[in-house]
């Protein structure tokens, strides 16, 4: 199934989507990977549903989530919304009057998955993993030379692997990441 796009081009879609709280609450569903009611969801983010339901509403009109299904639960229809694995594109290259509010929305995207690794790294999870021989997160960074053709590949083939594995399926975990890479090209003077 091919992945959903959001090509982030207007203030209020910027608004909608940089908030801190939408933003805590994708999060939130992607770890539960399953679809959850919003006070499944407030429980865990230790927020109130209906500020749950408010936030979900505006995520709704970004497309990045959906309502999965109800279930009448003593007498009472819950909604079971899913988040939908999408591509967004905050076009943070583009020079147009959103410039500011982009840059401090990638600053804050990457900071926070920076956030969650260090206190993973800092957790007794990490030891636990290596004692029983599992594959535990990390952080890696440098150079790497690659001609433009090269580039490409590697473009398609971290694009492909991503969606091949954006949907929950039975035995996989969560892992969260954080994916930078951009050229160094020498400019003749």
């Amino acid at each position: 199934m091919p992945q959903a796009s959001l090509d982030i081009t207007t203030r209020e879609q910027l608004d909608i989507y940089m908030n801190p709280q939408r933003q805590r609450l994708l999060r939130a569903m992607q770890v539960m990977a399953r679809p959850a009611t919003c006070k499944q969801l407030a429980d865990a983010m230790g927020i109130s549903a209906s500020s749950v339901t408010h936030h979900m509403k505006k995520l709704e009109t970004l497309g990045l989530v959906e309502l999965d299904h109800t279930e009448l639960i003593r007498g009472i229809t819950a909604k079971y919304w899913r988040f939908i694995p999408t591509a967004v594109n905050v076009r943070a290259s583009a020079r147009d009057d959103l410039q500011e509010e982009k840059a401090f929305l990638v600053d804050y995207l990457h900071q926070r998955t920076y956030d969650a690794l260090r206190s993973y790294i800092a957790s007794p999870e990490i030891e636990r993993e290596q004692k029983l021989g599992l594959t535990h997160g990390d952080l890696r960074d440098g150079f790497v030379y690659l001609t433009e053709k090269e580039a490409s590949e590697l473009q398609d083939q971290i694009a492909s692997f991503l969606e091949a594995h954006e949907s929950p399926k039975e035995g996989a975990v969560p892992w969260e990441f954080g994916l930078m890479f951009f050229p160094h090209r020498q400019t003749e003077q």
